[in-house]
C-alpha cells in the first residue's frame, strides 16, 4: 500500500499536439517588464535551438475535479512555479510549433506522485536567455545579465491546465482541447512569447564618472 501511495507519476512527452500547443515571438514588451505586451506577433523560425521550453508545476496538490490558476504576474510569482524536468524547443520542420527534447517517451517520470493534480504550464524563452530554464530564470532576474545578452530576447507562457499523473504507460496527456480523466491538459495555441528589455547596465566606474562630471558642470555654472 505504501509503495502504490508514493508510486511516481507519469506523463506522456512523446510529442506536442499542434492542435493545442504553438507559440510565436511578439514584440510587445513583456508585463513582467513593466510592458503593455501590445505588438504584432510572428510564428517562430525553425533554426535549430532558437528558442527552448520548459514544463512547470506549482507544488501544490489540487482536487482530482482540477482548479485551474492564473498565470503568474510578476518574477517572484514566476520563481515558486517548479521545474517538472521535461523540456522542449522549437520545431525545425514547422513554424510555431514544438517538440519535446531530453527524457521522451510516452511514460516520463514526473516530481508528483501518481494520482496526485497539479497545475502545470508550459514556459518558452529565446535561447540566448540561457541553454536551460534555470539558467534563462536567472537571467530574467538579473539586470546586469540582461545588459549582456546578444540579440532580441523573449519570454512567454502559456495558459495553464491541470493534470493527475498516471501510474503506468502511457502517461497523462499534457496537451489537449479538452478535459480528461487526467485532468484538463494545456490548451494554448497561438502562444506569444514577448520582448524583453536587454539595454545594457552601466558598470560602477561608468556611474562614478558620470556623477562626476555631472558635478563639474555644476561648479562651472557657478563660476560663470
Amino acid at each position: 500500500m505504501v509503495g502504490t501511495v508514493f508510486a511516481q507519476g507519469k506523463l506522456s512527452w512523446n510529442s506536442i499536439s499542434a492542435s493545442a500547443m504553438t507559440a510565436g515571438f511578439n514584440t510587445g514588451t513583456s508585463a513582467l517588464f513593466g510592458g503593455d505586451q501590445v505588438g504584432t506577433q510572428t510564428p517562430m523560425g525553425t533554426a535549430a535551438g532558437g528558442f527552448l521550453f520548459q514544463l512547470l508545476y506549482n507544488g501544490t496538490s489540487v482536487p482530482v475535479s482540477g482548479a485551474g490558476v492564473a498565470k503568474p504576474t510578476s518574477l517572484a510569482s514566476l520563481g515558486s512555479w517548479l521545474d517538472a524536468g521535461l523540456s522542449g524547443a522549437n520545431s525545425t520542420t514547422s513554424a510555431g510549433r514544438l517538440i519535446p527534447t531530453g527524457t521522451i517517451g510516452t511514460s516520463v517520470t514526473v516530481p508528483w506522485a501518481s494520482g496526485v493534480t497539479q497545475n502545470v504550464m508550459m514556459v518558452g524563452w529565446s535561447a540566448n536567455l540561457g541553454s536551460t530554464w534555470a539558467a534563462a530564470l536567472a537571467t530574467l532576474n538579473s539586470p546586469s545579465a540582461l545588459g549582456n545578452v546578444v540579440g532580441a530576447a523573449y519570454f512567454g507562457m502559456s495558459n495553464t491546465g491541470y493534470i493527475a499523473a498516471g501510474s503506468a504507460d502511457p502517461g497523462s496527456t499534457v496537451f489537449g482541447g479538452v478535459a480528461t480523466a487526467q485532468g484538463l491538459p494545456i490548451l494554448s495555441l497561438l502562444t506569444p512569447l514577448y520582448s524583453i528589455p536587454t539595454a545594457p547596465v552601466p558598470e560602477p566606474a561608468t556611474i562614478a564618472l558620470a556623477g562626476l562630471g555631472g558635478l563639474a558642470l555644476l561648479a562651472l555654472r557657478r563660476k560663470k
